[in-house]
């Protein structure tokens, strides 16, 4: 696109031309307004960034998929399905089974209070389940209908189950990890002269710490110990190798997080939640360690602020994306998007209680309901509160720093669906997101609007999009650019302005 670098005009003074070429720096609460990057957001409300046009787009809206008895509570996804074990808030002994679009009703019971941990086992649609008592095997409807099973020889105190070299393993007790025989699932004690029996390992023995959460990274298991009620003065262990010549590792001190719910495992990195904010723990490959890294310093002044002990952190593949809420009651969903490495915002109607991504399906459990996030919707259709348009807003950095600022012409590239409304807002200068030939104006404070003559003369040159182009006047001191959206199917590309300083 050619840009003109300088012009003049009659009074002699000299313009410029000023561009927001995409926004893939994403929201930046770290520094003030004044110093954010062109490409850079002080709001980015309902949006997220599509890395296959470079734009900014509105999210997708919510499509009632199914209804539940009763609260929902935690979800774990069946792998090799595409189904979910749903648990009842309100009866936290029953669980629900989703799968195409049904929801059937599962034999059987949990026999834990504890928090509900899952772990693939066996044929697709067979899962071990963890809440606090013996373990439990779950299976769809390879024995006619779904059910749960208990195995009764298992430890009697069962949390956080996982699988590890053909084993698998709970926590038992505050510090022990415990093993099965491997390849079977319901023998667990120990022989001396058979290493293929049960086994068990303590890490951070009596050291006064829980285990609050187990996460595979790599050919390790990342292990979460803290104080009770006090997860920033925890430790994280390694457990490397595998029996017998495993070996349990310090990788951090006065860390930690908050429980099983506020970690998620994404390829080879861990990331967790605490006080301090996001952080993401990798392996060193070439060196056999893990270090530390702390996606969210650009929105870390305002998240740390508002994460809690019932903060939630989901992984949403399907977008790569991780939603933090930052504890129950809050109504703002915190979307990072690990493959571009940027922060958005999102806003239901309704706060959801979990979101899990599925193949290329992407599901949100909000109060009783089970919703389908699809890209094409430009509104959220709920069960019980009728159709609600989605509202996105985006809010730029300012022009011009420290100047006041007279804008003499304005260009925005985009794509919209006919159902969708927005508007580029300069002050009073309104400039819809709409294709044809549109009246420019002038908007001079205090509140001055007058119309101007019609003019097509394409400063900006049209591209592959949509575009839209004005000629007017607004003349302000700190001007920043916003956009708000009413509807889904639209996104922004990039912003241009002539302006000059006065």
């Amino acid at each position: 696109m050619p840009w003109p670098v300088v012009s003049g005009n009659k009074h002699g003074e000299a313009s410029q031309q000023i561009v927001y070429p995409g926004f893939g720096g994403g929201l930046n609460l770290s520094v003030p307004p004044e110093m954010l990057e062109r490409n850079e957001l002080r709001q980015a409300m309902n949006v997220e960034f599509s890395r296959v046009t470079g734009s900014m787009r509105v999210r997708g809206g919510l499509v009632w998929s199914g209804r539940f008895d009763g609260p929902v509570g935690e979800v774990v996804h069946v792998p090799g399905k595409r189904g979910f074990l749903v648990r009842n808030k309100a009866n936290p002994k029953q669980v629900w089974y989703f799968l195409w679009n049904c929801i059937w009703p599962v034999m059987g019971s949990l026999n834990g209070k504890g928090a509900l941990s899952a772990a693939a086992w066996g044929e697709p649609g067979e899962v071990l389940l963890a809440t606090g008592g013996k373990l439990q095997r779950f299976t769809d409807f390879e024995k006619g209908f779904p059910q749960i099973e208990t195995l009764d020889d298992s430890p009697d105190e069962c949390r956080h189950v996982f699988v590890r070299d053909g084993r698998v393993g709970v926590v038992d007790g505050p510090d022990t990890l415990r093993f099965s025989w491997v390849g079977d699932c319901e023998q667990w004690d120990n022989d001396p002269d058979d290493e293929s029996t049960g086994q068990f390992i303590e890490i951070g023995y009596k050291d006064g710490m829980d285990i609050n959460a187990i996460v595979p990274l790599s050919k390790d298991l990342i292990i979460f110990k803290s104080p009770r009620d006090e997860p920033d003065k925890g430790i994280i262990w390694r457990l490397t190798g595998s029996f017998p010549e495993w070996l349990p590792l310090e990788a951090a001190h006065n860390t930690g997080t908050f429980s099983q719910r506020s970690v998620a495992a994404v390829g080879n990195d861990v990331f967790y939640l605490s006080h301090l904010g996001l952080t993401a723990l990798s392996t060193v490959t070439q060196y056999g360690e893990v270090r530390s890294a702390w996606p969210d310093r650009k929105v870390a002044p305002t998240l740390t602020r508002l994460l809690r002990d019932t903060a939630r952190l989901w992984n949403v593949p399907v977008k790569e994306q991780l939603w933090v809420l930052p504890a129950e009651g809050e109504e703002d969903i915190w979307v990072f998007d690990y493959g571009a490495g940027l922060w958005t915002q999102f806003n239901f109607p309704v706060v959801p209680v979990h979101a899990v991504g599925v193949d290329r399906a992407l599901y949100v459990f909000i109060g009783r309901d089970l919703y389908h996030v699809n890209d094409w919707y430009v509104q959220d259709e709920l069960r019980d509160g009728g159709v609600k348009p989605i509202k996105a807003k985006m809010q730029m950095g300012p022009l011009l720093k420290g100047w006041q600022t007279l804008i003499k012409r304005v260009f925005a590239s985009f794509d919209i669906v006919p159902e969708c409304e927005a508007t580029l807002n300069v002050q009073k200068f309104k400039m819809p997101f709409r294709v044809g030939g549109t009246p420019d104006y002038i908007a001079d404070p205090p509140n001055t609007v007058q119309y101007a003559s019609e003019d097509d003369d394409p400063l900006f040159p049209p591209g592959n999009v949509l575009t839209s182009r004005r000629r007017c006047i607004v003349r302000d001191w700190a001007i920043s650019p916003e956009v708000e959206i009413e509807g889904g199917g639209c996104s922004l590309s990039l912003m241009g302005f002539e302006v000059v300083e006065v």
